[in-house]
């Protein structure tokens, strides 16, 4: 991570994302404090990275050793964080939605 810390921000710097996806804890954890990944999936956060305001909808890894996202309530925060996604300006926009 530390090795590619300074490869994240300037990406965050030149894209300047709107809306951030991390997937997985570990990538969760580079934008917010989580201790469980049922107090972070599901919802839409505002997030300060490297003094840029964005949103992030964090998502479980979709690991196939991983039962998080196939049992409650994992399952249940994954299909409210895929809503809020669907929903999500930004992701209109790349999708080309209305």
């Amino acid at each position: 991570m530390d090795n590619c810390a300074g490869w994240l921000q300037a990406e965050i710097d030149l894209l300047k994302p709107d809306l951030i996806l991390p997937v997985g804890k570990l990538a969760i954890s580079q934008l917010l404090p989580v201790k469980k990944l049922n107090d972070v999936i599901g919802k839409l956060h505002s997030v300060n990275f490297h003094d840029h305001r964005t949103e992030a909808i964090p998502l479980p890894h979709p690991s196939g050793v991983s039962t998080w996202h196939r049992t409650e309530p994992g399952r249940a925060l994954l299909e409210s964080a895929l809503t809020i996604l669907q929903h999500y300006p930004a992701w209109q926009q790349i999708c080309g939605a209305s």
